[in-house]
């Protein structure tokens, strides 16, 4: 009976992803029978239920109740990806900051091939989400062997400074903030480490770099405020790809990229992105 409702999981994502049943109030209906059937099994919820489709290669399927399962999907942020996807460049870079369990960063390292050569540098703060990422990807390396040393992977938040901050453990996994001691009970905190995107930077050697994509909660106009501050316009990514999700202050973050010599080239329900002005930036 197991195997079965396990299927039928299956096959629910299948018809999620592949037909317009998966979009909207439909998607929200199929997650509610999912989760029905989830309730109606007996798993161990840190362990991969099983693995499923997925932008044309596999992922572990986790159902923990705070994972979120409209990912699975693979509604999530399309036009993104395919833009970037179908732009980036050989020979440059990729940064992730907030991958969670590699959207971004396994859809950018499956491009690598014998003639394309694509470095990811995917940042996750949450412990939890950075193990199912690395397991994700070392399930990828499987299919793909040119991913090898062209994807690294780190288990940090970004901040001002060098140190160390904590989650709260409860909350969803995609929606974890870095907070300070005094923001979370003990029991349900866990300490993180925290490095300043310059550190990483010159750890890693990286130059030539395409795109940053940035899904940190909240945390965007700091970071970016920081990079800027931090590093010559050498280093300034081609696009940016910043988290919105509506916030009425994000004409902040916004103000700060066209100051910096970058222009709005579309919008989503989740994202700015932002193409550099070469012409700009150089006058800045």
């Amino acid at each position: 009976m197991k195997n079965f409702k396990i299927s039928l999981i299956k096959i629910i994502i299948l018809i999620g992803s592949k037909t317009v049943l998966g979009r909207g109030y439909s998607r929200k209906l199929l997650i509610i029978l999912v989760e029905k059937i989830l309730n109606s099994i007996n798993y161990d919820i840190s362990k991969p239920l099983f693995k499923t489709d997925f932008h044309g290669f596999k992922i572990y399927f986790y159902a923990d109740n705070r994972t979120g399962l409209k990912l699975y999907f693979q509604r999530n942020e399309n036009k993104e990806l395919n833009f970037l996807k179908k732009n980036i460049k050989n020979n440059s870079w990729f940064i992730d900051i907030g991958s969670y369990i590699g959207l971004y960063t396994l859809n950018v390292a499956n491009l690598n091939s014998k003639k394309k050569l694509i470095k990811t540098l995917s940042i996750e703060p949450n412990p939890l989400a950075f193990n199912r990422l690395k397991k994700n990807l070392n399930l990828l390396k499987i299919r793909n062997k040119y991913i090898k040393n062209r994807t690294f992977l780190v288990n940090t938040a970004i901040g001002n400074k060098k140190g160390y901050g904590y989650i709260n453990t409860k909350i969803n996994h995609a929606n974890v903030k870095v907070l300070n001691k005094k923001s979370v009970q003990q029991k349900i905190r866990k300490r993180i480490k925290i490095n300043k995107i310059k550190s990483l930077i010159k750890k890693y050697k990286i130059k030539n770099i395409y795109c940053i994509k940035i899904d940190t909660e909240g945390y965007e106009k700091i970071i970016l405020k920081n990079f800027f501050n931090d590093v010559s316009n050498e280093y300034y990514p081609k696009f940016l790809i910043v988290e919105h999700n509506n916030d009425p202050n994000f004409n902040y973050i916004d103000k700060l990229l066209l100051n910096k010599g970058y222009e709005m080239t579309f919008t989503t329900n989740s994202n700015a992105i932002y193409r550099i002005n070469n012409e700009k930036s150089k006058n800045l």
